[in-house]
C-alpha cells in the first residue's frame, strides 16, 4: 500500500512538472528554415493572418509582418520600438504551398535597437570577417551606409546586416537571414536591396572564413 502512495505520488508531480513546462520563447535567432510558420508564431500567440503587409515578396511566398514586441527578438534583445511614425518591424516571408519559412526581414528605424541589434548578431555570430573594413568604417554622409555578412558553411544560414543614414541623416538597420543555398531566395535578398549579391557576398565571406582559419 506504501509503495502503490508513493508510485502515485510520483505520477502526480511528474504530472504537475510537465503541465509546468513552457514552450520555448519566440527568438529569430533559432530559426532553421525547415519550420512551418504556424510552428514557429504558436509561442508568441499569434498567427499568419491574411492582412496585406507593407513589403513584397516572390508570387509563391506570402508574408507575415508584425512589430509586435513578442516577435521582434533576436538573442534575446527586444528590438521593438520607433523613430516618428515608422516602428520597427518584422517580415517572415514562407511558402503557400507547404507554410515553410523562407526569408526573415527585420527592419529598424530607431537608432538604440539598431545598435542593439548589430550588438546581438556579434554576439550571437561573432564578429563579421566580411566586408574585411566594416568595423573600421565609420558611418556618416562621406559613407552613409556599412554592411556585414555572417554566414554558417554548415547549415547554410546567412546573416545579411546593413546600417545606414537615411535622408534625414538619422541611423536605420534591416537584416535579411536566409538558407543561402536557396538560389530563389538569395536573389529575393538581393532584390531587395541586402547585397548586390547574395550569392557573391557568400563567396567572398567564404574565402576570408578560410583566410581567418575559421572554415
Amino acid at each position: 500500500m506504501m509503495k502503490t502512495s508513493i508510485y502515485l505520488a510520483l505520477i502526480v508531480l511528474i504530472s504537475c512538472s510537465c503541465k509546468n513546462e513552457k514552450p520555448a520563447e519566440f527568438d529569430l535567432n533559432t530559426l532553421n528554415f525547415k519550420e512551418k510558420i504556424g510552428q514557429v508564431l504558436k509561442p508568441a500567440g499569434l498567427a499568419a493572418k491574411a492582412d496585406k503587409p507593407t513589403g513584397w515578396s516572390l508570387a509563391q511566398f506570402a508574408i507575415f509582418e508584425s512589430s509586435d514586441p513578442k516577435v521582434m527578438k533576436f538573442n534575446g534583445v527586444d528590438l521593438s520600438g520607433k523613430a516618428g511614425d515608422s516602428v520597427n518591424r518584422v517580415l517572415i516571408h514562407y511558402s503557400i504551398a507547404d507554410s515553410t519559412i523562407k526569408l526573415v526581414e527585420l527592419k529598424i528605424f530607431s537608432a538604440p535597437q539598431a545598435k542593439a541589434l548589430a550588438a546581438a548578431l556579434d554576439q550571437k555570430l561573432g564578429k563579421s570577417v566580411y566586408p574585411t573594413d566594416t568595423y573600421t568604417a565609420v558611418l556618416g554622409k562621406n559613407n552613409p551606409t556599412i554592411r556585414r555578412v555572417w554566414i554558417d558553411p554548415k547549415t547554410t544560414i546567412g546573416h545579411f546586416y546593413t546600417d545606414a543614414l537615411n535622408k534625414q541623416q538619422q541611423e536605420e538597420a534591416k537584416l535579411a537571414i536566409l538558407d543561402y543555398s536557396d538560389d530563389q531566395v538569395a536573389q529575393l535578398a538581393s532584390l531587395k536591396g541586402y547585397s548586390t549579391s547574395v550569392t557573391l557576398a557568400v563567396h567572398e565571406t567564404t574565402k576570408q572564413l578560410k583566410k581567418a582559419g575559421k572554415n
